[in-house]
């Protein structure tokens, strides 16, 4: 489990978060929504400890966070996986490679600086090519990342997930800058490692994949403004989250229709009950 306290973090005398506190059950998914700048990102860093706290506390698998020694925080750190609207991927290196870095944390120095040395598509593990072939570009693993489409960087980047195996997946708008094809091919991948047990929270802009996720908080200037189920997620909810936010009032008035809905093909549907969003 993992619990926020009374957590707030501050930017140049600007507050970041605000006497935030919820908790995230393991194995649970999570939606975060708000508007750019409500603090989304800013929690991730927190959970990461990739930022000082101003004041709070956070506790992971009964861990405060805060008061790890170095050694034991980068043990927790390998048992997180993350996935950025930037990939974070390393350009020069092949996607095989790359996927191979999810193996890392288990490695030891050696064979961590020979993954970075060796050639496109040399040595690579049967979890690595499986990964690769999970996600579709089993033809591509020798192929440098930086040849590779947005798209096809963004499931690299999910094959890393998938060879890591974390405990906690932090997705940090992962479908922003891809097309709606591979935005259902990322999703059913992250919801099949959370059936796996991994805890999955993602970051959103788009509401509407948010309202197929069976818990959302939405932050605003740093607060917690809503934490509950997504069928509580009215329009005069969110019209209350996106006060103010020219591009989300654009889109409310101008409805893009969603994607991938029809058909039983790749699409994703919210089932009854604790398990939460399922793909079929």
């Amino acid at each position: 489990m993992i619990l926020l306290e009374d957590v707030s973090v501050r930017f140049d005398g600007v507050a970041a978060l605000s006497d935030m506190t919820f908790e995230i059950e393991a194995g649970e998914q999570l939606a975060v929504i708000g508007t750019s700048g409500a603090g989304k990102s800013t929690l991730f860093r927190v959970l990461t400890r990739s930022v000082a706290l101003g004041s709070g506390r956070v506790t992971i698998g009964g861990q405060d966070l805060y008061s790890l020694s170095r050694r034991r925080l980068n043990g927790l750190r390998r048992r997180i996986g993350t996935i950025y609207q930037a990939y974070n991927l390393v350009p020069q290196l092949s996607a095989g490679v790359n996927a191979s870095l999810g193996e890392v944390g288990g490695m030891g120095s050696l064979r961590t600086l020979r993954a970075f040395l060796t050639g496109p598509d040399a040595g690579l593990s049967e979890r690595v090519r499986a990964a690769l072939e999970e996600i579709g570009l089993a033809d591509k693993a020798g192929v440098r990342t930086a040849d590779l489409s947005g798209g096809q960087q963004q499931r690299v980047a999910v094959a890393r997930l998938l060879v890591q195996r974390p405990d906690l997946i932090l997705a940090d708008e992962p479908f922003a800058a891809v097309d709606p094809v591979t935005t259902e091919r990322v999703l059913e991948t992250l919801l099949h490692l959370n059936s796996e047990g991994a805890t999955l929270v993602l970051n959103l802009h788009d509401v509407e994949i948010a309202r197929r996720f069976p818990r959302v908080v939405a932050l605003r200037e740093g607060r917690v403004v809503f934490d509950g189920p997504s069928e509580r997620l009215t329009e005069d909810e969110l019209a209350s989250i996106y006060a103010g936010d020219p591009s989300r009032e654009e889109s409310a008035r101008n409805p893009d229709p969603p994607f991938a809905r029809h058909g039983n093909e790749g699409a994703i549907r919210l089932t009854e009950g604790r398990d939460g969003v399922s793909s079929h």
